[in-house]
């Protein structure tokens, strides 16, 4: 959730902390405008510690939040330059962020991981971290209002296997099937809308009490919203299957249409996020590890211009980075994720040196397609002990 509206790019990070900044060169695609033509990368993997880390979110303030470690899962807000370790819930021992908005809440989860009494969401404001009251549940976005969204899991008061929208100390469950399984809400702009996946495996927008079916690319069963920006685009995956042979795709008010992916040779790709300017990050590949450390076979995108862009192809040559994932993207063009580095997986931020807005691709530009939340959704769950989501896809 990325729906974020501020002021001009920052420069990159430059501390004592000795964050690894790599100024990279330009790339110059043809006929397209470039959307972006210079990068900086900082990588944040270094400071926290851990050979496994990555960046979720990030807020037009430029505040990142990271998550890093294995069972011992750490959370992190990077804010002015210093990586600040945000606390679980009292009683926990372990936590993981998904989200913040842009007066720095950030959304997350703790456990604890030696005698599991599942998830305890929470919010991160002004330096203090405290539970928001659904139990067993794990909230996935926050909008600048503070409302959460999210999914239940069990517990409480709520079935499991619901969406769920939190506002004003209130929790409404807003999509559930009718064996309360599967459903989910992934991401919230600041209008209210919300988007997700329905309890049979089809992309779901709400807008002020009505459930709309996104449908799914053509010859597709399934499909996942994964973000929404305040203009109501949605970007996700369609698939004949699930997230394994999939695409992704940028919903608007002319219908879905395929984003496509970055190779021929590649069987999925996933759009996780879309700013305000119509900017789409996510990632394309064959590797079905998509928190692979190796760095093999799965590469970071950005869609923009009506192209889908390697970017790995935007970084200098032998910046020891093979982008992975791109997990959201500002205002400003600002892009986290996680890229494989000497074995090891770190949290990243690109900070482009130039942008231009990017328009809405035509129709049918599509390729392929891709896939769910009980088959997969939120693609991206790998290393997460089961009481605690660790990613976003």
């Amino acid at each position: 959730m990325h729906k974020k509206a501020k002021t001009s790019t920052r420069a990159c990070c430059q501390t004592g902390l000795a964050l690894t900044s790599i100024t990279m060169l330009g790339c110059v695609m043809s006929q397209a405008a470039d959307a972006v033509s210079l990068y900086s990368v900082t990588d944040l993997g270094s400071l926290t510690g851990q050979t496994y880390s990555y960046a979720n979110s990030i807020n037009n303030l430029g505040e990142v939040v990271v998550n890093a470690g294995f069972n011992d899962s750490r959370a992190f807000l990077y804010s002015n330059d210093q990586l600040i370790e945000l606390s679980p819930i009292s009683g926990d021992n372990a936590i993981s962020v998904t989200d913040l908005n842009n007066s720095g809440q950030v959304v997350g989860n703790s456990v604890n991981e030696n005698n599991f009494a599942g998830n305890n969401p929470l919010l991160y404001s002004n330096g203090t971290t405290q539970s928001i009251g659904i139990q067993d549940a794990i909230p996935y976005a926050i909008n600048d209002s503070g409302q959460v969204v999210g999914g239940t899991s069990g517990g409480g008061a709520f079935p499991s296997g619901a969406a769920f929208l939190y506002s004003s100390g209130t929790t409404t469950i807003i999509n559930r099937g009718p064996s309360n399984t599967g459903a989910v809400a992934y991401d919230i702009n600041n209008s209210g809308q919300v988007v997700g996946i329905q309890s049979f495996g089809r992309a779901f927008l709400y807008d002020n009490g009505t459930t709309t079916d996104l449908g799914t690319l053509l010859g597709d069963t399934y499909s996942s919203a994964e973000g929404i920006n305040n203009q109501g685009q949605v970007v996700g995956v369609s698939a004949p299957t699930g997230v394994n042979d999939g695409t992704a795709f940028l919903y608007s008010s002319t219908g879905m249409t395929s984003l496509g992916r970055l190779l021929k040779s590649d069987t999925y790709s996933v759009a996780l996020d879309i700013n305000n300017l119509g900017q789409v990050v996510g990632f394309s590949g064959s590797n079905n590890n998509f928190f692979s450390e190796s760095g093999s076979d799965i590469r970071a995108f950005l869609y923009s211009d009506g192209m889908m862009q390697d970017l790995n192809k935007l970084i200098v040559p032998g910046s020891g980075f093979t982008l992975t994932q791109a997990r959201a993207i500002n205002d400003q063009g600002e892009i986290v994720g996680a890229g494989s580095i000497n074995g090891e997986l770190h949290a990243v931020l690109l900070t482009p040196q130039s942008s231009q807005e990017v328009p809405e691709p035509a129709s049918t530009l599509g390729i392929f397609a891709f896939g769910a939340f009980g088959a997969g959704s939120r693609v991206w769950r790998k290393h997460k002990p089961a009481s605690l989501d660790k990613s976003r896809v």
